[in-house]
């Protein structure tokens, strides 16, 4: 049997040891640690930033239906609508391609001045 000494002057320092041990790193690397919080902390700026960038398109949306509110009805935004839905253009009108409009761009970014 172990006496009262060798469990006094070894074996309970070595628990409270492991004991001290196990908690540091719990509190370090465990999944309630500082690292976990960290990578908490990453994870709510990240959501932040998509909420920011939803609420944005969220008014945006809402501009364009307060726009097209029948109370408060935009004419030249109907036409513009009309058109794009339909393909139509007025006599008169000029129409440009997208992709003449990109050339167009960045053709007239490449001269010099």
């Amino acid at each position: 049997m172990l006496s009262k000494q060798f469990i006094l002057s070894v074996v309970l320092p070595s628990l409270l040891v492991c004991w001290a041990a196990t908690i540091i790193y719990s509190a370090v690397a465990g999944r309630s640690g500082y690292a976990a919080l960290a990578h908490l902390e990453a994870e709510v700026e990240t959501k932040t930033t998509e909420v920011d960038l939803l609420t944005a398109r969220r008014e945006a949306l809402q501009q364009r239906a307060d726009q097209l509110n029948s109370k408060s009805l935009d004419p030249d935004l109907v036409d513009e609508r009309i058109r794009s839905v339909l393909g139509y253009s007025r006599e008169g009108d000029v129409v440009v391609s997208r992709q003449a409009l990109d050339d167009a761009l960045r053709n007239r970014s490449n001269k010099p001045k």
